[in-house]
């Protein structure tokens, strides 16, 4: 490796003089001492013509009074038009140092304003690329402009490669046939929807195509925004009694607890693009010996209210999950996580990233495009798939088996771990156990808050703790709320212990 080194002398003196500065120097020279050249030379000239007179009249007192007169006549005309040049030329210099200076702030105005647009434009495709339907612009002409992270994976080629692409090559002849006549009434300004059935990677399922102009309301549009929404199918929890109106009246519950007057799909949409959210941290602490890791931290998650308080989880999330929103929010913690991680690590080198758990949603789960997103995220922030731990609630097991095995079959090669939450909720089976590599196990907080007083669920997490040792998966005990429970959930074999008995919730980091 050659070194460089920087001679620091002044080298004015050795500079090249090219011959365009040389001339650009004479002309400066020219223009400021023009004038009074010409003005000396005048008066020089009178001078001498006024001592040829004198000579040739024989000093003639009226002739030399005469000369003399017109001699300081002449001189003071030029000295007065030397005045004027020298005052019209001070007034120009000062009026091009205004343009100049006028010029440079128009420059740095139209640089801060790109730089302005350019972290909108970025903040603005984030926010796109976060969510899950596919958008996608096209042109007057039938090509593809702009579109987002998920239409990019639906049609699994690269960024670069589906710009400028005609439609009918991206989603096919016969989805382009449908779109066909949508996409010429959105040309003259005229927004549409449609269903159809769109091919989906897992299958052809239903979806809403919705076509909007652009610019809104405009006759002669210059394209349109295309979205494709695949309705999430309705799901009933099997032990749920609950009717129609049960739920609509829990929802409605929840929904008033948001703290805005507008609708809450568009208030947590705001929420995630104004980064409203926030990020805090619980540990989860090894009791049994020589137990690794033994940093480990579960990542959870608040809203912020009115004023200077946050919403509990409970009052956002479950309205956040009805109306689609759950997989755009596990997006933005991911990131989100990630970056803070990153900016602690270089504001302190000494620190150590521990393992985050990470709760997933059903939807979420179900979503085949989130691996991408967090494959995306870690080699975007160079941090390890191994510092992340994905929490599956124990009902998505049950009901999503297919889309668990094929969310951890994408992470796993990248070192990310997975824990099965609310074990025990549902009928224990350690069937997929064999099938899914899962390396821990979060016993439902119902049973562990009841194992001091009820011998049947004290005898439960005994058996989950002895089943999950022969197959290898490490357990978990949340919610301990007091040093006793603690205590009897050592002695039977759990591996670690969460809750306000060992630690409250905090800030990250």
């Amino acid at each position: 490796m050659t070194a460089t080194v920087f001679d620091t002398s002044d080298t004015r003196q050795h500079a090249p003089r090219s011959p365009a500065g040389a001339v650009q120097r004479a002309l400066t020279w020219i223009r400021r001492n023009l004038v009074p050249f010409l003005t000396a030379a005048a008066v020089l000239v009178l001078s001498v013509m006024l001592i040829f007179a004198i000579y040739f009249t024989q000093a003639d007192l009226q002739w030399t009074a005469f000369l003399g007169g017109v001699l300081f006549a002449a001189v003071l005309s030029l000295v007065t038009q030397n005045i004027k040049v020298q005052w019209r030329l001070v007034r120009r210099d000062a009026q091009l140092r205004r343009s100049k200076e006028l010029l440079a702030e128009q420059v740095l105005c139209t640089e801060r304003s790109a730089q302005a647009l350019k972290m909108a434009d970025q903040r603005f495709g984030a926010v796109l690329d976060a969510l899950p339907p596919m958008i996608f612009f096209v042109d007057r002409e039938g090509r593809c402009r702009y579109h987002n992270l998920a239409f990019a994976q639906w049609c699994g080629k690269d960024s670069t490669e589906i710009r400028h692409l005609p439609l009918n090559e991206l989603v096919g002849e016969e989805m382009h046939r449908m779109m066909e006549s949508r996409g010429h009434a959105a040309l003259v300004g005229e927004a549409s929807e449609l269903e159809a059935q769109w091919p989906f990677p897992d299958g052809v399922r239903p979806a809403v195509v919705k076509l909007l102009p652009y610019p809104v309301g405009a006759q002669a549009a210059a394209g349109y925004y295309v979205f494709v929404f695949a309705p999430p199918v309705a799901r009933v929890h099997p032990a749920a009694g609950a009717d129609a109106s049960g739920a609509a009246t829990y929802l409605d519950a929840m929904e008033q607890q948001l703290p805005a007057n507008e609708d809450p799909r568009e208030y947590l949409l705001n929420a995630i693009e104004e980064d409203q959210f926030l990020l805090l941290e619980q540990p989860i602490e090894a009791v049994a010996p020589d137990t690794r890791p033994a940093a480990f931290r579960e990542i959870l998650l608040r809203l912020r209210g009115d004023g200077r308080h946050a919403l509990p989880p409970g009052g956002f999330l479950e309205v956040a999950e009805h109306h689609g929103l759950a997989p755009a929010i596990d997006r933005w913690v991911i990131r989100k996580l990630l970056k803070s991680a990153t900016e602690m690590k270089e504001a302190d080198n000494t620190w150590r990233m521990p393992l985050y758990a990470v709760n997933l949603s059903d939807a979420t789960v179900c979503d085949r495009t989130f691996a991408q997103h967090v494959e995306a995220q870690l080699r975007h922030w160079n941090v390890r798939g191994g510092r992340l731990c994905f929490e599956v609630r124990h009902r998505a097991l049950a009901e999503h088996e297919a889309d668990v095995e094929a969310l951890i079959a994408q992470l796993k090669p990248l070192g990310c771990l997975f824990t099965v939450e609310r074990f025990g909720s549902h009928k224990v089976s350690f069937a997929p156990f064999s099938r899914l590599p899962f390396d821990f196990v979060k016993i439902d907080s119902s049973i562990v808050g009841a194992i001091l007083r009820e011998k049947s669920e004290l005898a439960k997490a005994r058996a989950i703790v002895l089943a999950c040792a022969k197959i290898g998966v490490r357990t978990i005990a949340p919610a301990i709320e007091d040093e006793a429970a603690r205590v009897k959930l050592k002695e039977i074999g759990v591996d670690y212990v969460q809750g306000f008995a060992i630690e409250s919730p905090g800030p990250l980091g």
